[in-house]
């Protein structure tokens, strides 16, 4: 992948960390485990006993690792912090002994990139100190993200679908079509949206802090704004309505869904794109960022630039 490309693998890989929790998260984990080293094991729970309080093994390494993936990391500490004492006495106390000796332990938690408890560590400590031999360690979203960015390319697209270069953006009016047939069937509440008419497209990037990357997709999109306009021309003023207010709820969707950072519009960018059409075909992916590109200038995704205010003129008698 050339370096953009990595930028973008990396930006929707951590939109994968940020939307999936619970066994979502934990087949991710599993997935780029079992790509990054042969030799990883993951265990599916077998009725009533479970999975033995492990979900994944490397046996000749003494590796065994532990899936914690709440919908917010950041509320119960406590719940963390129990799940982690009962969940290491249950693996010691059957894999150990009956299966291969424990060199290393990890409580991989889903903490979307917010870092652990302060408090996780003294009972990573009390387990060493309690099992000499052992060393324990949290595995973190950033630990696994550097695992997927050592993937190869066929396995990075494996995880999070083709990357698309934005110099190859086309569109394709059949494609077009469907995507949108597909968009008039989302489920979106709707609301009343004051939409400014035609925003100046460079300011607007820059007032939202996009990253280049992510600006240069919507320029060159904005490049196919002849071939869209003309396709609206001969389609119903409803369709080009419904699919402003479609992508401005997505929109919407994605601030509240992805937490502030700095690249945090790049990642709600990327949210648009998936929810919009959860599809790897290269020409679908074009023509969402068409549409994007479209609304983007034209209507409301993103901040529109605020205009300051013109100072009010005093007249002196």
């Amino acid at each position: 992948m050339t370096p953009i490309e990595q930028y973008y693998a990396r930006k929707l890989f951590q939109l994968e960390i940020y939307r999936r929790k619970g066994q979502d998260f934990e087949n991710l984990f599993t997935r780029i485990m079992q790509l990054s080293n042969k030799s990883f094991v993951p265990i599916t729970p077998q009725g009533s006993y479970g999975d033995r309080k492990n979900d994944g093994f490397i046996k000749n390494e003494g590796k065994y690792y532990q899936v914690y993936s709440p919908a917010d990391p950041s509320l119960n500490e406590k719940k963390t912090i129990d799940k982690l004492v009962t969940d290491f006495g249950g693996l010691y106390k059957y894999w150990n002994g009956q299966v291969a000796p424990i060199k290393e332990f990890y409580y991989v938690v889903n903490d979307k990139y917010s870092g652990c408890f302060p408090s996780l560590f003294p009972e990573l400590t009390k387990i060493e100190n309690a099992h000499p031999g052992v060393s324990c360690a949290p595995f973190l979203s950033n630990q696994l993200e550097d695992l997927f960015m050592r993937l190869s390319d066929v396995d990075k697209h494996d995880i999070i679908g083709i990357v698309t270069i934005p110099e190859e953006i086309t569109l394709d009016v059949s494609v077009l079509n469907e995507v949108i047939t597909y968009l008039g069937k989302l489920d979106v509440a709707y609301i009343k949206e004051d939409f400014p008419q035609n925003p100046n497209f460079e300011e607007k990037i820059e007032f939202n802090n996009i990253g280049p990357q992510i600006a240069t997709i919507l320029q060159f999109g904005s490049y196919q704004d002849g071939a869209l306009k003309e396709y609206f021309t001969i389609n119903s003023t409803f369709t080009k309505n419904d699919l402003r207010n479609t992508f401005n709820q997505l929109y919407l969707e994605g601030i509240q869904e992805i937490p502030d950072s700095p690249d945090k519009n790049d990642l709600v960018f990327f949210y648009i794109v998936n929810k919009a059409f959860p599809s790897n075909k290269k020409v679908i992916k074009d023509a969402i960022f068409v549409l994007m590109s479209y609304f983007f200038g034209y209507c409301d995704i993103f901040e529109e630039p605020v205009k300051p205010q013109q100072p009010t003129q005093i007249t002196l008698f």
